[in-house]
C-alpha cells in the first residue's frame, strides 16, 4: 500500500486510513482511571481552502462527525485498534532520519 503525501499517524506513528477504529485518549478520572472514547475514520473530504482533511465518526447512530488537517501530524492520543483488512499492524512505520557520519 502506498502513503500518500497527505496522512495523520496514530501514536505509533502507523498512516490512519478509511475505515480504521481509533481509540482516543478523553479523560483521566479518580484514582488516575484513564478514559477513552472510539471513533472511526470515514474517509478524507477536501475543503474550499483546498486542503484534505480526515472526517472522524463518533459510532453512535446521529451523524455528526468531526474533522482533522490531514498535515502528517502523529497524533500522540490516538490508537488504531482495528482495521477493515485487520492488518494495521504491518503497516509500514515512518523511518528515523540517518545521520550521515563524516
Amino acid at each position: 500500500m502506498q502513503v500518500s503525501e497527505v496522512f495523520l499517524r496514530d501514536k505509533h506513528g502507523r498512516c490512519i486510513e478509511r475505515g480504521d477504529v481509533l481509540k482516543v485518549y478523553h479523560f483521566t478520572g479518580p484514582r488516575r482511571k484513564r478514559y477513552f472514547m472510539y471513533k472511526q475514520a470515514m474517509g478524507t473530504r477536501l475543503l474550499g481552502s483546498g486542503a484534505e482533511y480526515m472526517v472522524f465518526d463518533h459510532l453512535d447512530l446521529n451523524a455528526e462527525h468531526y474533522l482533522e488537517l490531514c498535515d502528517g501530524r502523529k497524533l500522540e492520543d490516538y490508537e488504531i485498534v482495528q482495521s477493515i483488512d485487520a492488518k494495521f499492524e504491518e503497516r509500514p512505520l515512518p523511518q528515523p532520519p540517518r545521520h550521515k557520519e563524516g
